[in-house]
């Protein structure tokens, strides 16, 4: 039965992160509990996101003994042992090492030809913050850092318009700039993607957090000699687990990419911007960044968002014809869809909200009212940005069966 394949689908995923804990830490207690039998699908599926928070605050408890024990200036000589078992010591807790997370190069995609390099912050807007620093002292000594941002994420405009403009001038409507901050993949309420890219004379920063990690950037470096990605890896890298926040930061250049590297280090350190030791044991699960699980388990949120968005349609009589990439361009792909009333007011979302709570309540599926996305289960909410325009955020997660399905099938009511 369709069902039930999902359920153990979904149980056997939780017993093979269980396996890699276990294996990693030598710690044995982290085996999910049987889901009962039946066809209560909406209890089975409770009882897997109970099991995966089992999971969660098991290793989260196993990766803070060493936090614990540790000061954040330890005594010279002390070693902390992190949860898979490697050891770390440093002076000072904002210079920790985290080359035991980016020795995992298997998790970047290179192009032939490219050198590469990893580097980790404690999230995505620390990476950026230091990305923009590192782009000003590299090519904004002279005169302002000219930077063009083709996205819609309110952050990073946020972040840009912090800096004066004697040092960082953002240009509209670009043809080129020292940097290019673009987001392959935007929503502002409604998706869009694919738009033509001023050209970067310095270093094209692109933010993948909603295209996922295998997005592939070897088309950019004919373009332009340095390509650095950036994204939250705290959204679609820990199996939905969310064990610590992380910003990723793949560097990709022709040559030249050690000295990047160093240098965003250097940056790192001294703007505070990396991994605590807490961080460090919480994400060294060996799950985080493993490409194979990131692939998998990216593939099967954007498919059940893919689905929710057919279900949809582009001719809603209802909602906004741009509720998913894939209805713009076949090949995007985003973790959430985003629902814009055809007529829209603040009462008729906040209706639409409470709508959808009861709708999921009476047909027993399981949807939560939350914000993010990239978790195992399913997730709703209203977005009300001050001065910006309102949507629902239908975050489909990883599981698929009984409440995705019921999903798909109560937004196409609501769409006819």
């Amino acid at each position: 039965m369709q069902f039930r394949d999902a359920i153990e689908k979904d149980a056997e995923d939780l017993r093979t992160l269980a396996d890699w804990a276990v294996a990693a830490s030598g710690y044995r207690e982290f085996v999910p509990r049987p889901i009962v039998s039946g066809n209560d699908w909406r209890t089975q599926e409770w009882q897997l996101d109970a099991a995966a928070m089992t999971l969660r605050r098991t290793w989260l408890g196993v990766a803070h003994r060493s936090g614990d024990s540790t000061l954040k200036s330890p005594r010279a000589g002390h070693i902390a042992h992190v949860a898979c078992g490697s050891r770390v010591t440093f002076g000072y807790e904002r210079d920790i090492d985290a080359s035991l997370l980016e020795q995992r190069m298997g998790y970047l995609r290179v192009p032939a030809g490219c050198s590469s390099d990893l580097v980790l912050f404690r999230s995505g807007q620390a990476a950026l913050a230091c990305l923009v620093h590192f782009a000003v002292s590299q090519w904004g000594k002279a005169d302002p850092l000219t930077v063009a941002h083709a996205g819609a994420y309110f952050e990073t405009a946020a972040l840009l318009s912090s800096w004066p403009e004697r040092l960082v001038r953002q240009l509209d409507d670009a043809g080129e700039a020292d940097i290019v901050i673009a987001e392959p993949v935007w929503c502002d309420g409604q998706f869009g993607c694919g738009q033509r890219l001023p050209k970067a004379r310095r270093a094209l920063i692109l933010d993948i957090t909603m295209s996922g990690p295998a997005y592939d950037l070897a088309p950019y470096l004919d373009d332009c000699p340095l390509v650095i990605a950036y994204s939250s890896g705290l959204k679609l890298d820990q199996a939905g687990l969310e064990l610590a926040n992380a910003g990723i930061v793949r560097v990709l250049a022709r040559e030249g990419t050690q000295e990047v590297g160093a240098a965003l280090r250097k940056l790192r350190g001294l703007t505070g911007g990396g991994l605590t030791l807490d961080e460090l044991s919480a994400l060294s699960a060996p799950w985080f960044m493993d490409r194979a699980y990131a692939e998998r388990y990216t593939a099967a949120i954007f498919a059940n968002n893919r689905a929710l968005a057919a279900a949809i349609g582009s001719q809603s009589a209802v909602f906004g014809a741009r509720c998913h990439p894939s209805l713009l361009d076949p090949a995007a792909e985003a973790p959430f869809c985003a629902l814009t009333l055809n007529e829209p007011s603040a009462e008729g979302y906040r209706a639409l909200e409470a709508k959808i709570a009861r709708e999921c309540a009476r047909r027993g599926l399981l949807a939560v009212k939350g914000g993010s996305f990239g978790f195992r289960g399913h997730r709703f909410e209203l977005i009300e940005p001050e001065g910006g325009r309102s949507f629902l955020r239908v975050a489909m997660g990883w599981r698929d069966g009984w409440s995705r399905q019921g999903l798909c099938e109560l937004f196409a009511e609501l769409a006819a």
